[in-house]
C-alpha cells in the first residue's frame, strides 16, 4: 500500500458548513489502500499497541486537495483502519465563495414564491370566505321601495333616444304616474257625451306607449344622472311625475365598484407564498346573476384583494362584470386588465302590458313582479348565506 500524510482532528461541524478546524491538528503517515476514489477511500494507521478507537473525527491529505469526514474506525491486524469521506464543502471552500450561486431552499432562509415539494400535503381541507353585502357594494342596502326604476315610453320630448324616451323615477314617483295614468280617463280630454268613460277605458290603452319598464338595485335617492323633469310625456299625453332624463350615453351607464380580500392558505406563513397557488389552494367567487367562476389561482398571487368592478346601461339592463387584481405595489386597479369579463342582465322586468282600471291591482301585480325578478339579485348580493369566495386550502 503507498504511504500518505494524513492531518487528523476531533473537529464537529455541520455537514452543510464550509468551516474548517482553527487548529492545526496532529499529522500522521497512513497507508491507503489499493483501490479508493477522491470521495470516499479508506486509509490504515500503525498506533502501536492501541486497542480503543481513535477519537479523531476529521482529517485532511494535503496531496489529494480534500478534506475528509470520518464516518468510521475499525481495527485489523494490528492497524486501525480510517473510513473517510470528503468534505466538499471546505475542500472547495475557495472555489465557492468566489462563485455566485442560487440557493432555492436552506434551513433558515427560502424563496416565498418557488413551489417547495419537501413537504408531503395531506388531505385535509380547510374553507374560509370573504363576501361583500349589498350595502357595500351598491351604496345602501336597496329594497322594491328604494331601488331605481328605470321606464322607456314614446311620446314627445327632445330627448328621445331614436322614438324612445327613459326616465329614471323612484317607487314612489312611479306609483303617482301610475295613478295619473289609471286611475281615470279624463287626461284623453274626450267628453263622455261623445264616448262613454267605460269605452274610452277600453278603446284607449296608454301602457301601449310603454316599452320597457326595469327595476335596479340602485339608491333612487342617490341617483342624479340625466336632467330633472316634472312630468312624463307618454304618447299624446303629459302625466305628472317627478323624474330624470336619460338621453346620453353618459346619463345611461352606471358603474359601481368594490374588492374582496382574498382568502389566503393557513400555513402561507411559515412555509411560503407559493401555498396560495394550485394545488394547495383554489378559489371560487359566487357573483349573481352573473354566475358562480372558478379563479384561476396565478391571476390572484401577486395581491391580497380582487377588485369587482359592475357597468350597467340602464335603457337595456345590460351588465358586465369586471375582476382584476391590485399587486402588493399598485395604488389602483387596472380594468384594462381584467382577467374576466361576464355578461348578464341586472335589470328587473316589470309587467306593463295590460290596462286595467282597478289601481291598486294593477300595483300590486307591478310589485309582485319586482319582489319575484328581484329576489335573486336581493339574495345574491345582501342575503346569500353562502360564502361569496370560496377557499379551499390543502394543509400540510
Amino acid at each position: 500500500m503507498p504511504s500518505i500524510s494524513v492531518t487528523l482532528w476531533s473537529f464537529d461541524k455541520k455537514k452543510n458548513s464550509t468551516k474548517l478546524p482553527a487548529s492545526a491538528g496532529t499529522e500522521f503517515t497512513g497507508e491507503m489502500k489499493q483501490s479508493f476514489t477522491l470521495t470516499g477511500l479508506e486509509i490504515r494507521f500503525n498506533l502501536g499497541s492501541q486497542l480503543v478507537a481513535p477519537t479523531y473525527n476529521y482529517a485532511q491529505i494535503p496531496s489529494l486537495r480534500r478534506y475528509y469526514f470520518i464516518t468510521d474506525w475499525y481495527y485489523d491486524r494490528g492497524f486501525w483502519i480510517a473510513v473517510m469521506a470528503v468534505d466538499v464543502l471546505a475542500s472547495f471552500k475557495l472555489e465557492i465563495g468566489n462563485s455566485s450561486q442560487y440557493v432555492l431552499r436552506s434551513y433558515s432562509r427560502y424563496t416565498p414564491g418557488i413551489i417547495d415539494t419537501s413537504y408531503p400535503t395531506t388531505g385535509e381541507v380547510t374553507r374560509t370566505s370573504s363576501q361583500i353585502a349589498a350595502g357595500t357594494f351598491w351604496g345602501a342596502d336597496v329594497t322594491q321601495d328604494t331601488g331605481l326604476i328605470v321606464m322607456g315610453v314614446i311620446g314627445n320630448s327632445s330627448s328621445s333616444v331614436g322614438a324612445v324616451t327613459y326616465y329614471a323615477l323612484t317607487m314612489p314617483a312611479f306609483r303617482t304616474f301610475l295613478n295619473a295614468m289609471l286611475s281615470s280617463i279624463s287626461w284623453a280630454n274626450i267628453s263622455i257625451t261623445e264616448i262613454s268613460a267605460e269605452l274610452q277605458k277600453a278603446l284607449i290603452n296608454p301602457t301601449q306607449y310603454i316599452v320597457s319598464c326595469r327595476w335596479f338595485p340602485i339608491l333612487a335617492s342617490a341617483f342624479n344622472q340625466g336632467a330633472a323633469v316634472s312630468a312624463i310625456n307618454l304618447g299624446w299625453w303629459s302625466f305628472t311625475a317627478p323624474a330624470r332624463v336619460l338621453n346620453t350615453v353618459g346619463s345611461a351607464w352606471v358603474s359601481r365598484q368594490n374588492e374582496f380580500s382574498i382568502p389566503v392558505h393557513p400555513q402561507r406563513v411559515g412555509r411560503g407564498d407559493y401555498l396560495r397557488l394550485s394545488p394547495y389552494s383554489s378559489y371560487m367567487l359566487k357573483f349573481l346573476p352573473f354566475g358562480v367562476f372558478e379563479i384561476d389561482s396565478t391571476e390572484l398571487f401577486e395581491g391580497d384583494t380582487l377588485g369587482i368592478l359592475v357597468d350597467t346601461n340602464l335603457m337595456t339592463g345590460d351588465s358586465v362584470l369586471h375582476l382584476a387584481t391590485k399587486k402588493f405595489t399598485d395604488v389602483q386597479y387596472n380594468w384594462d386588465n381584467s382577467f374576466l369579463v361576464v355578461e348578464s342582465q341586472i335589470g328587473v322586468p316589470l309587467p306593463v302590458g295590460q290596462v286595467s282600471a282597478d289601481v291598486a291591482n294593477y300595483q300590486n301585480a307591478l310589485a309582485a313582479g319586482v319582489v319575484a325578478g328581484a329576489g335573486d339579485i336581493a339574495r345574491s348580493f345582501s342575503k346569500e348565506k353562502e360564502p361569496a369566495t370560496k377557499h379551499h386550502s390543502g394543509k400540510f
